[in-house]
């Protein structure tokens, strides 16, 4: 079977949030290298389709990573083997394995899931070939390393198999055209149009007119076609602070810092392990305790988390401030989002409001259940538009 996806690739410190044929995909953004299977009892393959994601399991051989057998996102989390993650703060994107091997072991094994639906059997063969837009960190995204990227994805043929139970399919993968941009920047895109291409409205905009006392009913993403934005993009190992005036990402402003809820976890986090009486785990999992509400070690980890989070958002207060400033504090609308963004709400909002109020701009704080897949969201209409159609024909075009 052929298939082709449009993938809008999100490769957070953290979570990797993906949008695949137009669906959303979020797993921890962590793998670990085996030497077999953890299945040795034949099962009907039939029943890993469903939930493939979360019990991923692939071979991967490519030319852009060391090949080998990986446990995938959740599954590779919960199996007690030695993580592999990305080191906030140290790591090049550019130059790692891990951004390539989840990425395509999630291609992969979206298109088993197309192909079983389509052809309600099991499939022993695919072929993919993808279009794709990722990002890297502002403080990482020079021209040089986001063709880097681009190449490790384009140059060569992957091949991923993938184990449902002890039978496997064999994935092809080709990276025709992938275009690799300045973490944030696709999110302006996100704030104006849907997934069909109209207007974005609903309840993603309901706190943001509320506030600002405009028609809740009336009001959608044309608001800000026109309009500059200073974004605060705050992750798990850094923030990004882009300047954008309507679908104009003004790089005269580029502003990154290594701040975000990845510092203050690994800071928080012995303390955590005291708490819970281990001797060590990984920040991701301290992360999913974070998350998950009804964890029974939520409360301790909140407890440990509140010192560190207060000196992480002086930090990136200070930047907004120096953004500001460089802009002269022509800005429409000041605009947070990103995964640390959730927990440093009580915090940062109503200091980031005083600022915005006191300087004549607006506050669009980005709600918790959009704040994470923003980024997502627009890499998705990124890579679905005009402007991505005209760099692919572009570098189609003999020299």
């Amino acid at each position: 079977m052929n298939c082709h996806f449009f993938v809008g690739n999100d490769n957070g410190n953290s979570e990797h949030d993906m949008i695949i044929d137009g669906k959303l995909i979020q797993q921890p953004n962590v793998n670990c290298t085996v030497d077999t299977l953890p299945w040795s009892e034949e099962q009907a393959p039939e029943s890993f389709i469903k939930n493939l994601q979360d019990q991923l399991v692939v071979t991967v051989d490519s030319p852009a990573a060391r090949p080998a057998m990986y446990y995938i996102g959740k599954f590779a989390l919960e199996s007690g083997e030695i993580l592999d993650t990305l080191q906030i703060g140290i790591d090049l994107k550019c130059d790692m394995d891990l951004p390539i091997v989840n990425t395509l072991a999630q291609i992969a094994a979206a298109a088993v899931q197309k192909a079983y639906a389509e052809e309600k059997k099991v499939p022993e063969n695919i072929e993919v070939e993808v279009d794709m837009v990722t990002a890297l960190p502002v403080t990482q995204h020079t021209d040089e390393n986001a063709a880097k990227f681009e190449r490790r994805f384009m140059s060569g043929t992957h091949h991923v198999t993938v184990h449902l139970g002890i039978q496997r399919v064999a994935v092809k993968i080709v990276f025709p055209f992938t275009k690799v941009v300045p973490e944030a920047t696709p999110v302006i895109f996100t704030l104006q149009k849907d997934a069909d291409g109209g207007w974005r409205e609903g309840s993603i905009f309901k706190e943001f007119a509320e506030t600002y006392e405009q028609d809740e009913k009336k009001f959608n993403g044309s608001y800000f076609k026109d309009k500059r934005i200073l974004h605060v993009d705050i992750g798990d190992g850094s923030t990004e602070y882009p300047i954008t005036e309507g679908n104009k990402f003004l790089r005269q402003f580029v502003h990154g810092s290594h701040h975000g809820i990845g510092y203050a976890i690994e800071e928080a986090l012995d303390e955590f392990n005291r708490l819970i009486h281990l001797p060590d785990s990984p920040r991701q999992f301290f992360s999913d305790v974070i998350k998950n509400g009804k964890h029974k070690f939520h409360a301790r980890a909140i407890r440990t988390l509140k010192r560190p989070l207060e000196s992480q958002v002086r930090q990136i207060i200070q930047n907004v401030k120096r953004q500001l400033t460089k802009a002269r504090n022509e800005i429409d609308i000041i605009c947070v989002y990103g995964g640390g963004s959730i927990l440093m709400r009580s915090i940062l909002y109503p200091q980031l409001k005083e600022i915005s109020d006191e300087r004549d701009m607006k506050l669009l704080y980005v709600p918790s259940e959009y704040a994470v897949q923003l980024n997502a969201m627009g890499l998705d209409a990124f890579v679905r538009g005009k402007i991505y159609e005209a760099l692919k024909n572009k570098a189609a075009q003999p020299v």
